[in-house]
């Protein structure tokens, strides 16, 4: 029960985190029409006080395709602060599990909009453009290739960006690789979506939302996650149905997470200029 608890209270912080992967890279320098590092990220795009509040379910099953334990996670998220550079979110998380209640320590923690820790060295370079094509539609793309190195390891993310197209991050490819001498891909993870401007109920509204599906494979198995992002939402997931299976292809773990509420801080001085912009393209868009 102990082992179940532990996983139980690092899940919400993993998903949230994953959530709130890299947005964009650096550009050098931006127009009039062109968005900020900072309006592209998930989180970073709103004014400190902003929160959101989701609800996990979470099933881990046997060898035998048996659920032996079940949990469910509350989680509230908080920026509480954030500049041109980085941002720092409050992650405050309730777990139930066996009918036992049990509140986990809240935690703060800081990166920077490349998804970098505190410390962690990143360099950003422009590798080329490309057209994606989604829902049949050609979508023209620049290529941003982000390295982020540690002691110990490597992080090589692609990053496919549409500065028009919501949710602008349209396509991402993630390489982590072990720097101590071993050559060995260690985990690749892939983001792409598979939607656009679809309508989708957050709560009493209908929004326009993308449909992304992320494969994460590494030597202890696979993860398949399919989520519905909206950017008027803070961390962008509304909904999210996942998948975990082990080395052999078996079904270890299955989760699903929805939105509880929100609340968006929009200080005149800043979030307004990003709401602004993305009612003009959904303004065109529709003549």
């Amino acid at each position: 029960m102990m082992r179940s608890f532990r996983w139980a209270t690092l899940a919400p912080v993993s998903l949230l985190l994953a959530a709130c992967a890299i947005a964009r890279a650096d550009a050098p320098q931006a127009t009039q029409t062109e968005l900020t590092p900072r309006d592209l990220h998930v989180w970073g795009r709103f004014d400190p006080g902003t929160w959101k509040r989701v609800r996990i379910f979470t099933e881990t099953l046997n060898d035998k395709g048996a659920v032996v334990d079940t949990t469910i996670t509350e989680t509230k998220t908080t920026l509480v602060r954030a500049d041109a550079g980085r941002l720092a979110l409050r992650i405050e998380a309730t777990v139930d599990v066996g009918g036992r209640r049990f509140e986990s320590p809240p935690q703060t923690v800081e990166y920077g909009y490349y998804g970098e820790p505190p410390g962690q060295k990143s360099e950003a370079k422009f590798v080329g453009s490309e057209q994606l094509t989604i829902d049949g539609r050609q979508v023209p793309c620049e290529i941003r290739q982000v390295v982020a190195t540690t002691a110990d390891q490597k992080q090589v993310t692609r990053m496919y960006l549409s500065n028009d197209v919501e949710p602008f991050v349209l396509k991402r490819e993630t390489t982590l690789l072990k720097v101590a001498g071993k050559s060995e891909t260690d985990q690749e993870t892939q983001v792409e979506v598979i939607a656009l401007d679809m309508p989708y109920r957050v709560l009493r509204d209908i929004k326009p939302a993308a449909y992304e599906r992320t494969i994460q494979q590494s030597p202890r198995g696979t993860n398949i996650t399919l989520d519905v992002t909206c950017v008027d939402v803070p961390g962008a997931i509304v909904a999210r149905t996942s998948k975990e299976m082990n080395s052999k292809g078996q079904l270890v773990r299955r989760s699903t997470l929805e939105l509880v509420d929100y609340h968006v801080v929009d200080n005149d001085d800043d979030g307004s200029v990003m709401m602004t912009r993305r009612q003009a393209r959904r303004a065109a868009r529709r003549h």
